[in-house]
């Protein structure tokens, strides 16, 4: 394996934790809503609205920053292009890693949840 290879694997791996971070604090939201909403209840004692349920079709997570996005993507596919050696300088076939962890490490960034 190459040094580029093994960078671009890492860059991976952090983009997942991050993702898999996410997933947990939309989880410890949801908990926290839910917990709230039953104390409401209790305090009330009487008849409380329900949650309204949420829809099943949306994305778990929202696109806090499309600039980041688009650019991070740009800098992918310049990556991808360069590895497969589309490109017609030979610098960037030599380091074609770099836009491709730039552009994963940029995505780190552009994700959200409620």
């Amino acid at each position: 394996m190459e040094t580029g290879l093994i960078v671009v694997i890492v860059a991976i791996g952090i983009f997942y934790l991050r993702i898999m971070q996410l997933r947990g604090r939309k989880r410890r939201l949801e908990k926290e809503k839910i917990l709230a909403h039953m104390r409401e209840a209790n305090k009330k004692k009487g008849k409380v609205e329900p949650l309204p349920s949420k829809n099943p079709y949306t994305p778990p997570f929202k696109i806090s920053n499309w600039f980041l996005t688009i650019i991070g993507t740009i800098l992918m596919l310049v990556g991808v292009a360069a590895r497969s050696r589309l490109t017609l300088h030979p610098m960037l076939e030599e380091y074609w890693w770099v836009p491709t962890t730039l552009g994963i490490l940029t995505f780190v960034f552009c994700f959200k949840v409620e």
